[in-house]
């Protein structure tokens, strides 16, 4: 596939993806802000674009007004991604890319359209923190659950990418994990990272590799052990959180 046809097929991906999201959400507003922040749009920029008063797009965000119309879903959309294209469109390929089948990697993958912060995350995986814990305030929009780590660590970095799903702003859960340093030596490998790691496998925080906590705290990554009794208890966890 040549680019100009991969470009316009990510975009018509993404495109899709967050209207879907705003029409079926239960809270349209969650939606609207959420995939503004993921674009890292402002308030007043985005409803410039739209040719709206910055108050009005804040009503619907605070879910103030009924649900959006078909018509301003369909302005926010195209807003946000213009918005983008015009620096570079690193949004649009970020989140609307097409890959291999990586269905053989991941047990389950979601998004939050209300975000959750990592201490929840961290209590409905009954985790222990390994190092983060000063940011358990910070949102997590989404999880991905990973099974076959070797599979990981030899993707490509795009590939990588794709497991974060339709934002990096999420917990990657590693599945099957004996110690944990290949999860985060991965992270360390790929230029975009998870904004929460997790880790499946080790019966105690003294069965973890300490380099591998030393790596996750330099890097800023909040990190954590689930101690769920198996890797259904954790999909369930994230499922219904």
């Amino acid at each position: 596939m040549s680019a100009p046809d991969a470009y316009s097929l990510a975009k018509q991906n993404v495109m899709n993806t967050i209207t879907g999201e705003i029409i079926f959400s239960r809270k349209a507003g969650d939606a609207l802000k959420k995939w503004r922040v993921l674009f890292e749009v402002s308030q007043a920029e985005l409803a410039k674009a739209m040719g709206i008063s910055p108050s009005v797009l804040s009503d619907y965000e605070k879910n103030r007004r009924l649900s959006p119309g078909t018509g301003f879903v369909r302005r926010f959309v195209t807003s946000l991604i213009a918005l983008d294209e015009a620096r570079g469109g690193t949004h649009i390929r970020r989140f609307g890319g097409v890959v291999k089948d990586l269905s053989s990697a991941i047990l389950k993958i979601g998004e939050f359209t209300t975000p959750k912060t990592a201490g929840q995350i961290t209590s409905a995986l009954e985790g222990v923190w390994l190092t983060g814990r000063q940011q358990s305030h910070i949102p997590i929009y989404g999880y991905t659950v990973v099974d076959s780590l070797q599979t990981i660590l030899n993707l490509e970095s795009y590939d990588f990418m794709r497991i974060l799903g339709a934002n990096t702003m999420r917990v990657v859960v590693f599945t099957g994990v004996t110690r944990g340093r290949s999860p985060i030596v991965a992270a360390k490998i790929y230029p975009i990272r998870p904004r929460m790691i997790a880790i499946h496998g080790p019966p105690s925080a003294e069965n973890v590799d300490q380099l591998a906590i030393h790596l996750a705290e330099r890097m800023g990554i909040p990190f954590i052990l689930s101690l769920k009794k198996d890797v259904r208890s954790v999909i369930e966890a994230l499922t219904e959180i």
